[in-house]
């Protein structure tokens, strides 16, 4: 089994599932049961000001953009880097103290998020979800590429995410099938 968790999932451009079309996917959770992840390029109609500013009391200091994290219904749900709230994801999942990444669902964490314009936040209504091995299986049959995860390009503008994925997933490709730079090819130059 590849493990995707804290990786890119990157639609393919041959990927025909709708849902999914010129997709990125952040890989939340990859273990034999299956996988969980958000589309990070979709962004919703509703934002979080007007999704929890009734059950703050006030207006939230936030008014970021709810995302559509895919075809699975599901709680509100936010990525975020303040350590400590919520669960570590990603490939540091296991060692806490080093995570860059968080997700909570808890409605307290989410009023606190809110107001916190200090931290980098994305929200989600909805997710991504595969059972055992479909996800596996979706990669064999080439539907996806598989990109490294970076915080800039996880809370950065999602409209050419996919786009700019795509063009570094090449480059690496052609980086690896080119004669090197000593050998006067460069993948970032040309």
């Amino acid at each position: 089994m590849r493990n995707t968790e804290g990786f890119f999932l990157i639609a393919s451009p041959y990927l025909s599932d709708t849902d999914f079309f010129r997709s990125v996917i952040y890989v939340v959770r990859h273990d034999d049961e299956g996988a969980f992840g958000v589309v990070l390029n979709q962004p919703g109609p509703m934002t979080i000001e007007e999704a929890i500013g009734e059950s703050l009391g006030h207006r939230p200091r936030r008014s970021d953009a709810i995302y559509v994290g895919g075809p699975v219904q599901g709680p509100l749900i936010a990525l975020h880097t303040l350590t400590g709230m919520g669960e570590p994801c990603g490939t540091n999942a296991a060692a806490p103290e080093n995570a860059d990444v968080w997700i909570t669902t808890d409605e307290d964490h989410l009023r606190i998020l809110a107001d916190r314009t200090d931290v980098q936040t994305r929200w989600f209504a909805q997710y991504s979800g595969w059972g055992p091995a479909q996800l596996e299986a979706e990669l064999a049959a080439g539907g996806w590429l598989v990109g490294r995860a970076a915080p800039d390009l996880l809370f950065g503008e999602a409209g050419p995410l996919w786009e700019r994925l795509v063009k570094r997933q090449g480059r690496a490709v052609l980086a690896d099938l080119l004669p090197s730079e000593d050998e006067g090819f460069d993948p970032q130059r040309n």
